[in-house]
């Protein structure tokens, strides 16, 4: 009797214990993620304008940004030749004055006259977007400041907005917006 006794009383242990656990299991809160996901899509807008160009854009590859970064190191250098390897032979400026530069060697001649006779000193980049259109289109798009010295040891503040296009490693389009802030 005493045996059997033993039995049943670790029988019902054994029994509260598999009940304990599954209870403990069965009434765990249920982990619900949170979605902190950037590709969440927003409702839909009607813009008032329709872009020309496109508008689908989505974050492109960082890579891009670290090709513009290493162009500005080549201009603040004025090393032309490296500047002249990241520039596609097709590569097209449009400056902030309406006029156009067509291929690297008009791109370079103007470069070389715009860049050797000043010093760019302490260079600030604001921002740097790489994104990608629709159209497959690979764009970089980066905001600056620095100061320029001129020749005559004068400095005057500036700020620009450079986008800058990708294909295959190399620049094939530059727009250029550059303003001298009021102090």
């Amino acid at each position: 009797m005493q045996k059997n006794k033993y039995k049943i009383l670790t029988m019902k242990k054994l029994l509260l214990g598999i009940t304990a656990i599954t209870t403990f299991i069965a009434c765990k809160n249920p982990t619900v993620k949170e979605n902190t996901s950037t590709d969440q899509q927003a409702p839909a807008i009607e813009h008032i304008y329709n872009p020309t160009y496109t508008d689908n854009f989505k974050i492109g590859d960082q890579k891009n940004v670290l090709l513009a970064e290493q162009l500005h190191q080549a201009i603040f250098a004025k090393d032309f030749n490296k500047i002249g390897e990241s520039l596609a032979d097709t590569v097209l400026f449009n400056l902030e004055d309406g006029s156009t530069i067509k291929g690297k060697e008009a791109a370079l001649e103007y470069m070389t006259k715009a860049f050797s006779q000043i010093t760019i000193k302490n260079y600030s980049l604001t921002g740097a977007v790489p994104i990608v259109g629709e159209n497959g289109h690979q764009w970089v798009i980066m905001f600056d400041k620095a100061d320029i010295e001129t020749p005559d040891g004068k400095i005057q503040k500036v700020e620009w907005m450079d986008s800058f296009r990708f294909d295959n490693g190399k620049v094939v389009h530059v727009n250029g917006f550059v303003k001298s802030p009021k102090e």
